[in-house]
């Protein structure tokens, strides 16, 4: 093949001419707005590929296994506190796979609809609502179990990347930076689950799009955004866990708000067609929440009227300020032996993920934003709306945890729904927005700031700060923070916020994010596949029963294998329960005398009565807000009336009604499985 050069001569153009162009698109390419997201899909396909996720199922492997080592464990230790995770969603998750992904799942107790509160595939026209669940629907379980751990990082760090760049178009390395903070946050990582990440990377993806929506011009656009926008407001919707739902929606909406105040210079004709197609947005979102909504009433009113969760009602005020200011302290919880020195019962705080923070950076740059503010309208006499009312909904949302009796103010904005705990969700995402928008301010006001030494002097008093927050820490709980966290916890506020007034955003990103992988990279392991639970003796025995009698039901007596019988396709009155089967119960409690025991989210076990000389009658015992026990006789009435087949006990039953089927023998436990004659 030949080429023509500049002075009319024919060239060929060989393998070096190739590699070159090659070089040039891929230079570009690295420089262009597709990399990162084309390196995150990547990096889902090959975890995916290996199966590899992030669960903490291998705390079997030490409960039955003791100090044997496990093969799928690939790096780091399973975390023991995030029960919610390997106990709850995970043996839900395969519970739902050995049922074939119905929406009730005939196993659990006398049918659960798992469509709400719990987060699990199942095949219904809602899933399209949860595209973190399709792939349950198509592929393997191993393959789609790792590929929805990775995509719900995935859509929250893409999420911010395309928050940041609609907002600072061009700056691709800056948004990838601050995408991957947000997703290192010590909360986040300890809250791993899609009830935590959805409400985030729902509400930066839904003010994108409200964002591109105000400034289309062509009415083709102009619609796709509006569809774009109504199935994400319906996805942000369906996620069904309000306490985290309600302060990223007020997060969400001061900053809609402000951008809509912004652009209130927009030509008319424009600017209303954009509103109306944004109306509509909300209405077909509103009318496929209410389809949701009507056609399983009947189980959203039972969890409403449960006594745990229920309708809490939380009061203004009373919350440890330190503790909101403390984040950069969150090094010490990766360390369980240290984290269980840091304690407050009585504020909520209580373990690792109550405990949990994020890094906040946007109390300290409140005064630098003020005074951006005041030179913006000096110099401009434009006002920076959307960065105003997210400082001032920051300064609200603190007014809401440490003022009290502003009743008033929290049920007017559902704050009274939502646990002080709860609430630092909402806070998290305000100190994202508020950061980006600094960053954005910074940009477009270059001459704005005062000088170096007043920055530097500015810089000295945050670290003063800091080293007093994390003195108190170091004096409040004796043992948590040691001599590197402690020097550690010092730095990156001051530096951060150095940085970033000088306008150095690549280096202040890069100070955050190395300082919020630090303190999150030894909170989950990698692990492989789902064999630790479906594969282990316990699991193929159930399952060979069931095979021979799939209608007989099963009870189990040890609370760490609570959920296995359903868990492997057989019916069981034992598990969790999301929310109450108070007629499955009161047929055991005739007078509804203990209905506040099981009227609740629980986990359900057995005790049975070791007595053959005594009937006792069958009680109901709360253990914990959301866990009760239920004791009886293993031959009495209950178990009989409800079909149960198998009884799994940890020690032995010497009842004439039973008799031993298997024995399953662990080095460090044993289990024993009693059929009825």
């Amino acid at each position: 093949m030949a080429v023509i050069t500049a002075d009319g001569q024919a060239m060929s153009a060989g393998p070096s001419d190739a590699r070159s162009r090659l070089a040039r698109f891929g230079w570009t390419f690295a420089r262009g707005i597709w990399f990162f997201p084309a390196l995150l899909a990547v990096l889902l396909t090959l975890l995916t590929v290996l199966q590899i996720s992030g669960s903490s199922m291998g705390v079997y492997q030490s409960m039955l296994y003791g100090s044997q080592p496990d093969a799928n464990l690939l790096l780091n230790e399973p975390q023991l506190i995030r029960s919610d995770e390997w106990i709850v969603n995970t043996q839900l998750t395969i519970a739902q796979d050995a049922a074939g992904y119905p929406r009730i799942n005939p196993n659990i107790g006398q049918g659960a609809d798992v469509s709400v509160v719990v987060d699990v595939p199942y095949k219904e026209w809602s899933t399209a609502f949860k595209p973190h669940n399709l792939a349950f629907l198509v592929l393997p379980l191993d393959y789609a179990f790792a590929l929805k751990w990775w995509l719900i990082a995935l859509l929250l760090i893409l999420s911010g990347y395309c928050f940041v760049l609609v907002l600072t178009p061009g700056q691709y390395w800056l948004a990838a930076g601050l995408s991957l903070t947000l997703f290192f946050s010590p909360f986040v990582q300890w809250w791993y689950q899609y009830n935590t990440l959805a409400p985030l990377y729902y509400a930066l993806f839904i003010a994108t799009v409200f964002v591109l929506l105000l400034r289309s011009k062509r009415l083709l656009t102009t619609i796709a955004w509006a569809v774009l926008l109504a199935y994400l407001l319906t996805c942000f919707a369906l996620i069904l866990y309000p306490p985290f739902q309600i302060p990223c929606a007020l997060a969400l909406a001061i900053f809609c708000v402000g951008h809509l105040v912004e652009r209130y210079g927009a030509p008319r004709t424009a600017r209303l067609r954009q509103l109306v197609f944004a109306a509509a947005s909300l209405v077909v979102a509103g009318i496929l929440i209410g389809l949701f909504v009507a056609t399983r009433l009947d189980v959203i009113n039972t969890v409403l009227q449960t006594a745990y969760p229920g309708q809490r009602l939380t009061r203004s005020g009373g919350f440890d300020l330190a503790h909101l200011f403390s984040g950069h302290t969150s090094l010490g919880l990766e360390s369980s032996s240290s984290a269980a020195k840091y304690s407050l019962p009585e504020k909520g705080l209580t373990n690792q993920s109550e405990n949990s923070n994020f890094l906040l950076m946007l109390p300290y740059l409140i005064a630098p934003s003020l005074y951006l503010l005041y030179q913006t309208h000096r110099t401009r006499r434009i006002v920076d709306w959307p960065l105003l009312l997210v400082n001032l909904a920051f300064l609200g949302a603190l007014a809401w945890l440490f003022v009290p009796h502003l009743s008033a103010f929290g049920r007017l904005l559902f704050l009274d729904r939502v646990p002080h705990t709860r609430l630092l969700i909402g806070i998290g995402l305000l100190n994202f927005i508020g950061l980006v928008l600094f960053v954005r301010r910074l940009h477009d006001q270059r001459s704005a700031l005062p000088g170096r030494t007043a920055i530097i002097g500015y810089t000295l008093a945050l670290l003063l700060v800091q080293t007093l927050l994390s003195l108190h820490v170091v004096r409040t709980f004796p043992g948590y923070l040691h001599l590197g966290g402690f020097v550690l916890s010092l730095v990156p506020v001051p530096l951060v916020a150095y940085l970033a007034l000088r306008r150095r955003f690549a280096w202040a990103t890069s100070v955050l994010l190395a300082v919020s992988v630090a303190m999150t990279a030894f909170i989950h392991p990698l692990y492989r596949g789902t064999t630790t639970l479906t594969q282990t003796p316990l699991s193929r025995s159930i399952r060979a029963m069931t095979a021979e009698d799939p209608d007989a039901v099963w009870a189990a007596e040890v609370g760490i294998i609570q959920n296995f019988a359903y868990m492997n396709g057989a019916p069981s009155l034992s598990g969790v329960y999301a929310y109450p089967q108070s007629q499955l119960w009161r047929t055991a409690d005739e007078q509804g005398q203990q209905d506040f025991v099981y009227n609740r989210y629980a986990h359900v076990w057995f005790t049975f009565d070791r007595n053959p000389a005594v009937m006792s009658t069958t009680t109901f015992t709360l253990t914990g807000a959301d866990h009760f026990r239920v004791n009886t006789e293993p031959c009495g009435p209950f178990l009989r009336q409800h079909r149960v087949k198998y009884l799994v006990t940890g020690t032995e039953i010497n009842e004439s009604c039973l008799k031993l089927r298997d024995t399953i023998r662990y080095p460090e436990a044993t289990f024993l499985i009693y059929e009825f004659w």
